[in-house]
C-alpha cells in the first residue's frame, strides 16, 4: 500500500494551514497569534509589500525556499516532540517565527539599490537577525525571545559550527538544530533542486563565491555536498533528522523519511547524467522551475 504525500508546498496559503495543522496535532488549544502575524508580514515582506523593503530578487532563496524550510521545521518538530523531546509551544512557536525569518537578510532595505540580494549571501545570517530584532522590537516582544531566536537562526551558518552556539536550554537547542537540520533536507530534497542549481551559481557570482568556477563545477560538487551535510545533520544538528520518519507516521501511516529518500533520488540522478553528458549534464534536466507539485508516493 502507497500513500500521496506532499513534500513541498509552494503555495503559501496551503503551506500554512498545514504548518497549522500540524502544530494542532502536537499542541490542542495552540494558539498561533504572533506566528500567523508574522506568516502575513513576511509573505508582505518577500513581495515587496512592506515599507523600507524592496521586493525578494533572489531566484534560488525566495520566499519558496522559506515555505520549505517552514514546512519542514514544523514536520520535525512533530517528529522530535512524539520521540524524543516534548516541545513547548513557546519554543515551537519562536522556531517556526525563525523559520520565517531566517533568510530574509538576502532582502535588500529601500537605500540598497545596486544588485539583488544575492550579494548579501555572505552575512546574510547577520541581516536576517537583526531584520528580525527590529520587528521584535517593534511588537515588544520579550528579550529573551528574541535571543533564542537569534540562536535558532545562528545554526543555519553554513560557515560557523553549530556547536559553537550557546542556547538557553536543551529544548532551544533542539529547535535550533531542528530549523537548521529543515533548512538543509526542504532544498536538497525538492524536485527542482537540481534545475535550480543554476540559480544558486549566479547568486554565488553576485556574492563574489569563487569556490565554483562554472555552474557545472557546482553541479558536480554537490554530491560530495550533499554527503558532507548528512554528516553534519546526523553529528551536529543532533541527528534531528531521524525524527522525520515518527512524523510521517503519526500524521500519514508511512513510517518513512520522505525528504531524505527524496534528496538520495535527486543525487542519484545527478550522478546518472553527470555520467551520461559530462559538462553537457543539463540534458538530462527536464522539469521547469514551474511545474506543477506532484505528491510523492511512499511505500506505508
Amino acid at each position: 500500500m502507497t500513500r500521496s504525500v506532499r513534500l513541498i508546498i509552494r503555495n503559501p496559503s496551503e503551506a500554512d494551514r498545514e504548518v497549522r495543522d500540524i502544530v494542532a496535532s502536537m499542541l490542542p488549544g495552540f494558539e498561533p497569534g504572533r506566528y500567523g502575524r508574522a506568516f502575513a508580514d513576511v509573505e508582505r515582506l518577500f513581495h515587496g509589500s512592506m515599507e523600507g523593503y524592496h521586493h525578494c530578487d533572489t531566484g534560488y532563496h525566495d520566499f519558496a525556499h522559506t515555505l520549505g524550510v517552514l514546512l519542514a521545521t514544523a514536520r520535525l518538530l512533530h517528529g522530535v516532540h512524539l520521540v524524543r523531546h516534548g516541545m513547548s509551544p513557546r519554543t515551537v512557536e519562536l522556531a517556526l517565527i525563525a523559520a520565517l525569518f531566517h533568510d530574509t537578510g538576502y532582502i535588500r532595505r529601500e537605500e540598497e539599490r545596486i544588485g539583488t540580494g544575492a550579494r548579501f549571501a555572505v552575512g546574510h545570517v547577520e541581516r536576517s537577525i537583526d531584520l528580525l530584532e527590529s520587528y521584535a522590537d517593534a511588537r515588544n516582544w520579550p528579550v529573551a525571545d528574541m535571543l533564542d531566536m537569534e540562536s535558532m537562526i545562528r545554526c543555519t551558518e553554513l560557515a560557523a559550527s553549530p556547536l559553537a552556539v550557546v542556547h538557553a536550554n536543551i529544548e532551544v537547542m533542539l529547535a535550533a538544530h531542528v530549523l537548521a537540520t529543515a533548512d538543509i533536507i526542504a532544498q536538497m530534497a525538492d524536485d527542482i533542486y537540481l534545475e535550480k542549481l543554476d540559480l544558486l551559481f549566479d547568486e554565488f557570482v553576485e556574492a563574489g563565491i569563487t569556490e565554483f568556477g562554472s555552474r557545472f563545477e557546482l553541479a558536480a560538487s554537490t554530491r560530495g555536498f550533499h554527503a558532507f551535510m548528512r554528516a553534519r545533520m546526523e553529528n551536529c544538528l543532533s541527528n534531528a533528522i531521524g525524527c522525520m520518519s515518527a512524523h510521517f507516521k503519526a500524521r500519514f501511516g508511512v513510517e518513512r523519511d520522505p525528504y531524505t529518500e527524496a534528496a538520495r533520488r535527486n543525487m542519484l540522478y545527478l550522478g546518472l547524467i553527470l555520467d551520461e553528458h559530462g559538462r553537457e549534464y543539463r540534458k538530462g534536466l527536464r522539469r521547469s522551475l514551474s511545474r506543477r507539485q506532484e505528491p510523492v508516493r511512499v511505500a506505508a
